[in-house]
């Protein structure tokens, strides 16, 4: 063997080597190959370009949807996660296309997939440099902004909304374009997670949904469907009814078909596959604990063959983390008639959420606050929030006892009662730290309520012979509207109490 030849095979070989050990770029010169070595370049390169291009066609169909030429859901959670990883706060808005189901029956998939394409341009032709928009599923899509806030991109939806339905109302195109729409701002580094951000946008789109539903031109051909194939009850009824809880899930289950509506609240939390799943009773039941699901499934049956008409059952249900959670299940039999089918309606409490209230002050919990706080993000108005930290508690526990300790929150909640009653609610947060919620108040309005809940706090305490008025820190954040996420609010009040200064109390050493 010569030592050109030797030298040209090392090239080869680490060639290959540079291959495997995932480098792309790699090259081979093959014009400085030995003759007799050549055509093995030429034959290795060709079949590296032939293998890129198969790669680059796969990692195009992982993370591009084929109709829109937008990213996928896969394309869309690769994005988020670049997002997170930076910390950079951002804002997404979660739109859903209205009636493409009524679409596709009336005018075929072809002219649902026009329809599809002609919101996706729209939206496309009003979003900045920035933002980028995905598909991640039929009618679904999410819109990711790096620069606009809430306000700013809601409002911006909200007329490429209204220039869709003038653009195609009055018989211009076959559907009156419309979609539904909420948005919510993360903030990576202030604690927000994507749940919450998942959450907190999907609920706002089908509050919006509800209250902005476009009805669509009535065709007066279409044959209608019997009584025992339409749904058991009108849908934007249920599902209002099913978003004025955040604990409680109604349900209805068309026994005669398997059709069945569920709350959106109960596809979020327990990672229900749709709202309206058929099988839904083996579908629940795969989620029941396994050391419960037969005795849930023998009584189920017995609702199901009609020998029993009322059915209440405590069990555990795995919920959309994983986490099996506490729930109470209440439902009725209704027997069927010539034109009404047999249902088997009710409503599950989830216990893990429903039990939100301190027990020591008898306030909302820290769950209760959380929910109150994004209740509040979806209604654009004036915000205040007062802060008030009782200090020093931990000394009272050791010295007087954990009962000591919760008398003086106690009292400390009853003086928050008082200057609050009327004004704002009032939740215990965490430990010794309270929040007070006001809607539509002005900073000079919050700064005069945190005044009085100074004063009102210098109330003592009896301990035993001791008369203890516990020290305090009060802060205040005035909102012009909830544009954050519950625990990005919250860090940043206790921030605020950090810096605030300590009003005096009883000194116990």
């Amino acid at each position: 063997m010569n030592e050109s030849y030797r030298l040209g095979e090392q090239s080869i070989i680490a060639y290959l080597q540079r291959l495997a050990n995932g480098v792309s770029t790699a090259e081979l010169d093959v014009a400085a190959l030995p003759a007799e070595l050549r055509a093995v370049g030429e034959q290795l390169q060709k079949t590296h370009a032939i293998l890129q291009q198969e790669r680059q066609l796969l990692e195009r169909n992982a993370y591009i949807d084929p109709l829109t030429n937008l990213g996928n859901r896969n394309g869309f959670d690769r994005h988020v996660e670049q997002l997170w990883r930076k910390g950079d706060p951002f804002t997404c808005a979660y739109i859903d296309i209205d009636h493409l189901k009524h679409c596709n029956d009336r005018f075929g998939h072809a002219e649902g997939n026009r329809y599809i394409l002609s919101i996706c341009r729209t939206l496309s032709e009003t979003m900045e440099h920035d933002e980028m928009l995905f598909r991640i599923g039929g009618d679904e899509f999410v819109l990711i902004s790096p620069s606009a806030n809430e306000i700013e991109l809601e409002q911006r939806l909200e007329q490429v909304r209204t220039r869709l339905i003038e653009a195609s109302s009055g018989g211009k195109a076959p559907m009156i374009g419309s979609f539904s729409f909420g948005c919510s701002r993360v903030d990576p580094l202030a604690g927000d997670t994507r749940r919450q951000m998942t959450m907190d946008a999907d609920r706002k789109m089908y509050r919006y949904k509800l209250m902005h539903r476009v009805q669509q031109p009535k065709d007066d051909d279409a044959p209608q469907r019997p009584i025992v194939d339409q749904l058991p009850c009108n849908d934007r009824v249920f599902q209002a009814i099913s978003m004025s809880s955040e604990t409680r899930y109604p349900f209805i289950l068309n026994l005669d078909t398997g059709e069945s509506q569920w709350s959106v609240n109960a596809v979020r939390d327990f990672d229900l596959p749709s709202q309206h799943p058929f099988n839904s009773l083996d579908m629940w039941l795969a989620r029941v604990h396994p050391e419960d699901r037969d005795n849930v499934r023998a009584e189920l049956d017995m609702v199901i063959n009609g020998t029993w008409h009322f059915h209440y059952m405590q069990y555990r249900v795995m919920d959309a983390t994983g986490k099996y959670v506490l729930c109470d299940c209440t439902g009725y039999r209704l027997d069927g008639t010539d034109t009404e089918p047999s249902m088997y309606v009710g409503t599950i409490i989830n216990r893990s959420l429903a039990d939100t209230t301190d027990s020591v002050t008898g306030l909302g919990d820290v769950h209760a606050l959380v929910n109150a706080i994004g209740e509040m993000r979806r209604v654009a108005r004036e915000a205040g929030f007062i802060a008030i930290k009782v200090d020093d508690i931990a000394e009272v526990n050791a010295r007087f006892g954990f009962d000591a300790g919760d008398r003086v929150l106690a009292e400390s909640a009853a003086c928050l009662m008082d200057c609050s009653r009327g004004k704002g609610r009032l939740f215990r947060s965490t430990g010794p730290m309270f929040v007070a919620l006001f809607d539509e108040l002005g900073p000079e309005a919050i700064d005069e309520l945190a005044n009085e809940i100074e004063r009102f706090l210098g109330s003592p305490v009896l301990i035993g012979s001791l008369e203890y008025q516990p020290p305090i820190r009060v802060a205040t954040l005035h909102l012009n509207s909830v544009d954050r996420q519950p625990v990005s609010i919250l860090n940043e009040l206790k921030a605020l109490l950090g810096k605030a200064v300590q009003v005096p109390g009883t000194k116990l050493d």
